[in-house]
């Protein structure tokens, strides 16, 4: 049942251009986007630092993705809290700014199942802008059949990379967003 559930938000999400499936078996799937973003490389980490600014509503528990935190630091949380719920979204396990973010997670509905996740962002320059590369690894029990989910995640990820591409980051003196009910 909570298989079906997963698969149904899954394949309810926006249909946009998908990311490369790398790799994909019963025990997990490999996911790979890469763009180009028009900032150099100091300006493009903050964009992704900035992930309520470009993480899409639909895509949290909450609706809002206002009510997303993230300390972009090792040992830093994605974090979400709304008025009734509160939900971690994954740690920070690596960060090399501007080149290198990692963070461990099963990432949304994937928290559901008994699976591990590593979410990863690679930056580095590339003309006047900077090469972002995500890849998404997540690996757990062959009985999770994680290659039938390999396609659904894989359309979760084209909107929020696009929009990551074009965000431009606050100003660094710019105080945080405020959570919304």
């Amino acid at each position: 049942m909570m298989r079906a559930l997963l698969l149904a938000a899954l394949l309810a999400a926006p249909a946009q251009a998908a990311a490369e499936v790398v790799a994909s078996a019963p025990d997990g799937f490999t996911l790979r986007f890469s763009g180009l973003s028009p900032r150099p490389p100091a300006e493009a980490w903050a964009a992704l630092a900035d992930w309520s600014g470009w993480w899409p509503d639909a895509q949290t528990f909450s609706g809002k993705a206002a009510n997303l935190s993230f300390g972009a630091e090792a040992d830093g949380e994605l974090e979400e809290e709304w008025d009734g719920g509160w939900a971690s979204h994954g740690e920070v396990v690596l960060a090399m700014p501007p080149k290198l973010l990692r963070r461990h997670a099963a990432f949304g509905a994937l928290q559901a199942l008994s699976v591990a996740g590593v979410l990863e962002f690679a930056l580095a320059p590339e003309g006047q802008g900077t090469r972002l590369t995500l890849t998404c690894r997540v690996g757990g029990p062959a009985s999770a059949k994680l290659d039938s989910l390999a396609a659904p995640v894989n359309a979760l990820f084209p909107e929020a990379f696009a929009r990551l591409l074009a965000h431009t980051p606050p100003p660094p003196s710019a105080e945080p967003a405020q959570k919304e009910p």
